[in-house]
């Protein structure tokens, strides 16, 4: 049997990665000891997110004992639109939204003060196996460890070398951040963030956002567009024309601001999440294909995860058959599960009358 450098390495230190490390220092403290955590980028890093943080997020952080301190905005009404008409979901604090990349660094700065190994600027390379674990190639070095979990989101290195990169289904989305004047701007006014399913209509499997955020201490929108692709035999949406035919709208369009873009792999229960001495997590398993959201369940992904490395290490069995089985029992499992079914509920192609019908219905429900 060889030395081991590790006995376990995490590629990516997002909330999946340092989630994980978060859940085997309170399991196995030991474990996490031995651990180290990879980073491709250093903190703050650039992130593409709306940034909206759900109270299954917040119910994570608070089992872990972890209070953020980064700057938020609260939302308490969401508004739902299609075609000019709104109704609208009133609830104190139904989430918040931050900036990832600032809460990203705080949740890694929180984890190295308990005393986890992060080495960023080091990028992931390759694994081969080797008698009893793996040799995880870096772009500066290589190591020998019983375990590697994949946090290293959409465009994982790692789910690609499993051989599963090309199963499952993409979404994409685009990204920007616009000024606002907070005193008059009606979301933040209101505290309101906007879902709008107009462009449903034009083969959008998804909707166009507004999330009212603070960017260096000043008022601004984050805005995008999501398209789940959720039934990829549909005829595919031209992302770029119906953005920007929505920014025009909503008075926001620059054209020479440039727009940032990327992809995710939304959840599949019936696909395999792991394989000897390898498991997935966060935005490499995959996420929630009905809006997108991936901060709560990249934090949940922590728990399952770190659950099935205790046992394996445990037992000194990283077979991790049961992966998959232990994801679908959790409240991740379950939450995504829920998020597919309305997927498909949302985005099966239902005549325009269907949904005007809808909007009328809900917008007079609730006002």
């Amino acid at each position: 049997m060889p030395d081991f450098d590790y006995d376990l390495i995490i590629a990516g230190s997002g909330p999946a990665g340092v989630s994980t490390w978060l859940h085997l220092n309170r399991y196995a403290p030991k474990l996490a000891s031995r651990t180290l955590v990879l980073e491709k980028a250093k903190h703050p890093r650039h992130k593409l997110c709306g940034g909206g943080i759900m109270r299954a997020a917040d119910v994570v952080l608070k089992r872990l004992r972890l209070r953020l301190d980064v700057p938020s905005r609260p939302i308490h009404n969401v508004e739902f639109v299609y075609h000019g008409r709104s109704f609208f979901w009133r609830q104190r604090n139904y989430f918040r939204v931050v900036r990832r990349y600032e809460f990203d660094a705080a949740l890694v700065t929180a984890a190295q003060e308990r005393g986890m190994q992060l080495r960023e600027e080091e990028a992931f390379k390759t694994f081969h196996p080797i008698a009893g674990g793996l040799e995880v190639e870096t772009e500066n070095q290589r190591y020998r460890t019983k375990v590697l979990v994949g946090a290293d989101g959409a465009n994982s290195q790692i789910r690609s070398q499993m051989g599963i990169r090309s199963q499952g289904r993409v979404s994409r989305l685009i990204e920007i951040l616009t000024p606002a004047d907070a005193a008059i701007n009606r979301q933040f006014v209101h505290n309101t963030a906007t879902f709008d399913f107009t462009d449903l209509d034009d083969g959008l499997q998804g909707y166009v956002w507004d999330f009212p955020c603070w960017e260096a201490g000043q008022a601004a929108m984050n805005r995008g567009i999501y398209d789940s692709r959720f039934f990829p035999k549909r005829r595919r949406a031209k992302l770029k024309s119906l953005f920007r035919t929505g920014l025009t709208a909503r008075n926001a369009f620059d054209p020479d601001q440039p727009w940032d873009g990327h992809p995710e792999w939304w959840f599949d229960p019936r696909q395999n999440y792991s394989q000897p001495h390898v498991l997935l997590a966060g935005d490499a398993a995959g996420v929630d294909p009905f809006g997108g959201e991936g901060i709560s369940f990249a934090l949940q992904y922590g728990d399952v995860a770190a659950k099935e490395l205790v046992q394996a290490f445990n037992e000194e069995d990283f077979r991790f058959e049961d992966y998959g089985k232990h994801i679908l029992a959790h409240e991740l499992g379950q939450g995504l599960r829920l998020r597919r079914r309305l997927a498909w509920l949302a985005y099966l192609g239902w005549p325009r009358i269907v949904w005007r019908s809808f909007f009328f219905v809900m917008s007079n429900l609730w006002r």
